[in-house]
């Protein structure tokens, strides 16, 4: 078992300016033979992120938008990029090909959160427009870029997606330098209404 304290800074409502200390424990699941559920919903997609480097404003699908004092906005921060936040529409397709039909586009903003180990955090959604989906998923969660598959959480969705919980499990496909990457997204909904 393992326990961690956080310290509470502030709230709202009946915990208005709390103080205080909130302590977790991780415990190991009691049920060992317990059958993991299926998932209702499968999608495999791709989205491209072609980031702006002061040169590339006509076909650039993301940006950097906040940088260190030390750093600029048009091209990444140091060797783990730590301090940028990047805001992205990028394409989704079907398949690995960045001209392949849209089926909708990933918007949201990834953040380099960690001096010494190249990762980010990410808060995204999907937003589909095409014959097949309408409506959205929405994504968070920690993405240490060096790792072979990285899981966040599906946090929720709209229209044919609507109050989705699930699983995506991201790889990183293709990449050229710090101006283009591509990611596979194989999503898992466990959760479908």
């Amino acid at each position: 078992m393992e326990t961690r304290d956080l310290s509470v800074v502030g709230g709202t409502g009946d915990f208005f300016m709390a103080r205080g200390i909130v302590t977790f424990k991780t415990v190991e699941s009691m049920n060992k033979n317990k059958k993991l559920a299926k998932p209702c919903k499968t999608l495999t997609l791709y989205f491209h992120d072609i980031i702006y480097d002061g040169t590339n404003s006509g076909n650039a699908t993301s940006a950097i938008v906040a940088a260190p004092a030390w750093a600029n906005r048009t091209t990444l921060s140091g060797l783990m990029h730590f301090g940028d936040v990047v805001v992205f529409d990028d394409p989704i397709t079907t398949d690995n090909n960045l001209h392949s039909p849209a089926v909708g586009r990933a918007q949201g903003l990834y953040l380099y959160d960690r001096k010494e180990v190249f990762t980010s955090w990410l808060g995204f959604s999907f937003v589909f427009n095409s014959t097949e989906h309408k409506g959205t998923l929405n994504f968070i969660g920690a993405d240490p870029l060096m790792e072979k598959t990285r899981e966040v959480s599906v946090v929720g969705g709209t229209g044919d997606f609507f109050m989705s919980r699930g699983v995506a499990t991201l790889m990183t496909d293709a990449f050229e330098g710090s101006v283009y990457f591509r990611l596979r997204v194989d999503i898992k909904l466990y959760e479908c209404y």
